[in-house]
């Protein structure tokens, strides 16, 4: 303010209005105390609209700035806990084009492309004014408002494979039209798919499959210590750090813990192996990716939170026959890979986005959407901090 001669910024009433639209949206999921104390502040000063007001316009948009910018980065950590959000300064960056859109007068176009160009999202922030009342805001609009916050982060469905890990279900969008559907598979409540951005980088045809240390220690290692032939059974190789192959009648498992074991173990492609077909890779810090299965009955589960974390696709042989089209392969040789068990990769050259996402409710043409909470994201924290009456005025 001092460098603009303590000029008001907030003189673009749309600006304003759109800013406080997502912001008390933001607020009513319960996100942030602190936000929800600041937009009680602004409605005390509204009727002035001097100096004051403008200041802590400033500080709620500052506030929104960090949050829309860090959000979709931070989402596991921020949208599925109550009051995780904690508001830092923005980056320098960020400032400038701020100031800038302010001295040239786009404002209220540089804080709409703040929001979220979800078409879900806006329906769903739509909603939340019927749901308010003085008292505090129904059970289905606490569902509604932090579900909102969830598909922000989402772009809409144009491009890429969008996976709603409460719907067990993958959708496959190319130019805003629907190229493949499918059932899947996604972690168990100990093990959860986590919610994340990433890109398909690469088809792996007959996958080779290396057990992770958490599975030996929990699922393998109390097998092979009741029969150690498990591991030739199903078709496992254990490796030691020079590549040597290990006779598994050779290791004392009773006292072998997974901290303890000094190999890998590995599963060869074959109609049982766990990966089944394929492997579709994408860069990610826990590891998850999609893949093929051989258990494909558990497809036919109303309730598929089954996996290790990984996502199991049912029509994972279309998914893939689309990629390696796209790769030059020929169906007849993904037949003829296929059939000689090779581990063979190819290379992903378009440009395919994965979302894996938790939503489980959602407004689409006026209609209310809701999904089982596998995970259990959606236990309504304390909202008793929130004005209700403050918040539903903004929220409109």
């Amino acid at each position: 303010y001092a460098d603009n001669q303590y000029e008001l910024l907030w003189k673009d009433k749309d600006a304003v209005q759109h800013l406080l639209r997502d912001y008390a949206a933001m607020v009513a999921s319960g996100i942030s105390k602190r936000s929800a104390q600041s937009l009680e502040q602004l409605a005390q000063l509204e009727q002035q609209e001097g100096l004051a007001y403008d200041v802590l316009l400033s500080d709620i948009f500052l506030d929104y700035l960090y949050y829309s910018q860090n959000v979709a980065q931070q989402a596991q950590r921020w949208l599925y806990s109550p009051n995780t959000y904690k508001a830092q300064q923005p980056s320098q960056e960020n400032l400038d084009d701020w100031l800038r859109a302010i001295k040239t007068e786009q404002l209220s176009a540089f804080v709409q492309n703040l929001s979220s160009d979800n078409h879900l999202y806006r329906q769903t922030i739509q909603a939340l004014p019927a749901m308010i009342s003085e008292s505090g805001i129904s059970d289905a609009g606490k569902k509604l408002a932090i579900n909102a916050q969830r598909l922000r982060v989402i772009p809409d469905f144009h491009n890429g494979i969008f996976v709603n890990i409460p719907s067990y279900k993958l959708t496959y969008y190319r130019d805003g039209e629907v190229v493949l559907n499918s059932r899947v598979i996604v972690g168990k409540s100990e093990r959860k798919t986590p919610v994340m951005f990433s890109r398909l980088s690469n088809v792996v045809v007959n996958p080779p499959w290396n057990a992770p240390t958490r599975l030996i220690n929990e699922d393998i290692i109390p097998k092979v210590r009741k029969d150690p032939s498990y591991i030739y059974r199903n078709g496992y190789t254990i490796i030691d750090g020079n590549g040597n192959t290990i006779d598994p009648y050779t290791i004392d498992w009773e006292n072998m813990t997974a901290k303890k074991f000094p190999y890998r173990l590995r599963q060869a492609p074959s109609d049982n192996s766990a990966l089944g077909n394929y492997k579709f890779n994408m860069p990610s810090s826990d590891a998850i990716y999609l893949h093929d299965t051989p258990k494909r009955n558990l497809f036919g589960n109303k309730k598929r939170d089954l996996s290790s974390g990984c996502v199991r696709v049912e029509k994972s042989d279309q998914l893939a026959t689309i990629l390696l089209k796209e790769a030059g392969w020929s169906d007849e040789r993904k037949q003829s890979v296929l059939k000689s068990r090779k581990t063979t990769s190819a290379s992903i050259k378009s440009d395919n986005p994965v979302f894996l996402y938790y939503v489980t409710a959602w407004v689409d043409k006026d209609q209310v959407h809701t999904l089982p909470d596998i995970y259990g994201y959606d236990k309504a924290p304390n909202l008793s901090y929130i004005d209700w009456d403050v918040l539903k005025q903004y929220v409109q």
